[in-house]
């Protein structure tokens, strides 16, 4: 046995684990932008080039005002947030406990999230201005829908699963609320808060882009008018990491409140 065992080889635990995928991915970026370096360097003026945008992108956060802009855009999101996560969990609570409530008004939340969201863009011009009041509703309309309807759905589906237990139990009136109906519907909650996010994020940036209030937007639009292609690829690019880190950081919160949940797979 002793034989056996020392004819093994060992681990090397010093050797760094890449993935094949991880290889592959990377083979496939690299090829990408080579390409895009190639073909685009004739007519940088219309497609730009990586090492454009690379400089670019160094020069506006080293140079220019980059990081405030970017805190201008994060800052609304932050706060359009904060307004319409506990709004949203209220009525989706509302619409997903009381039977009554959701037949009257869940019809008219349906109808309002099929409308584009363009559409209300005069009307909050009107009610809110051209000012940060502007963009913060926008976060609020485009977010909170989400939340209600994925808040109602946990609400529901909490209700079907674990009624009887907590009857059994004698768990009913504010106990069954704030032990079951709530815990239960946190992992939904983080869902469409997390697919809400993304929602306010490209309000944020529309809004900003619309009546040019610092921020991300507004870095697209000075771009679109100068033609400066290559910062309309910079501030793509930073709308790309900006949103690829609120995926993350909803995500952990996520993973964060449904670790209670059993894993069926």
């Amino acid at each position: 046995m002793t034989a056996v065992a020392a004819s093994r080889p060992r681990p090397n635990l010093l050797r760094p684990r890449v993935s094949r995928v991880r290889v592959v991915q990377l083979l496939g970026l690299a090829g990408f932008l080579t390409l895009w370096e190639v073909l685009g360097s004739p007519q940088a003026y219309l497609w730009s080039t990586p090492t454009r945008v690379a400089r670019d992108f160094w020069i506006l956060f080293t140079e220019r005002n980059g990081l405030t802009l970017v805190f201008n855009t994060v800052s609304s999101l932050i706060v359009g947030l904060s307004i319409a996560l506990p709004a949203g969990v209220l009525i989706g609570t509302l619409l997903g406990r009381f039977r009554t409530f959701g037949v009257m008004f869940e019809p008219y939340f349906a109808a309002f999230y099929s409308v584009p969201r363009v559409a209300f863009v005069p009307l909050m011009v009107v009610w809110f201005g051209i000012g940060r009041e502007f963009i913060v509703a926008a976060v609020v309309a485009a977010v909170t829908i989400m939340i209600v309807f994925s808040t109602a759905a946990g609400v529901r589906e909490t209700r079907r699963v674990y009624t009887e237990v907590a009857t059994s139990l004698r768990i009913t009136g504010w106990a069954f609320f704030a032990k079951v109906l709530v815990p239960g519907s946190i992992p939904y909650i983080a869902t469409g808060t997390r697919l809400g996010v993304q929602r306010g994020l490209v309000a944020v940036i529309v809004g900003e882009f619309l009546i040019g209030l610092p921020g991300i937007g507004r870095m697209l639009r000075e771009s679109r008018v100068e033609m400066f292609t290559d910062r309309m690829y910079t501030t793509a690019f930073v709308a790309m990491l900006v949103g690829i880190g609120l995926i993350l950081l909803t995500g952990v919160l996520e993973r964060r409140f449904s670790r209670w949940r059993p894993q069926v797979f």
